[in-house]
């Protein structure tokens, strides 16, 4: 990634759920969800694509960033990648210069998987995100748990 990598926006409209999901502890507990919010950007990001749900950014209701730098550290920043190649099934946007064009198929894409992630939390209430994530995980099939309530103690995102 060339040093004119752009930051990564999230629409301001979920930041509330995002400080509750990256920020705010678990009730009962000492940790959150996610351990940051570059980590639940990549799992709304995945969300989004796996539903086919990509939603554009509505710049009046505003944008937070992370810097790009945060998602250099680990396998994030192959996930921008991945996402852009997957969507346009072209190696060209892998070039020096398509950065932007990839961070924004990835924007569209977590926002999108806000929004799955949102009506999920609205519909049982959102007292417990960590179970009604779970719950939207197995009811799209991509957790196979059998058991009425899971255990999501050793859970982490």
């Amino acid at each position: 990634m060339s040093s004119r990598a752009p930051n990564i926006n999230r629409s301001r409209v979920h930041e509330d759920m995002v400080q509750r999901l990256a920020i705010t502890k678990l009730p009962g507990t000492d940790r959150t969800l996610f351990s940051t919010i570059r980590e639940l950007l990549c799992f709304a990001a995945l969300l989004g694509y796996s539903e086919g749900r990509r939603l554009p950014l509505d710049p009046n209701t505003g944008t937070e960033d992370v810097s790009y730098q945060q998602f250099e550290r680990g396998d994030a920043e192959d996930l921008i990648y991945l996402i852009a190649l997957a969507e346009t099934k072209d190696p060209e946007i892998l070039k020096d210069g398509e950065e932007g064009r990839c961070a924004k198929i990835f924007e569209e894409y977590a926002n999108g998987g806000f929004q799955i992630v949102r009506d999920a939390m609205l519909r049982s209430g959102g007292e417990y995100p960590d179970r009604d994530i779970l719950e939207l995980l197995k009811k799209s099939g991509y957790l196979n748990i059998d058991e009425s309530e899971p255990d999501i103690e050793g859970i982490t995102f």
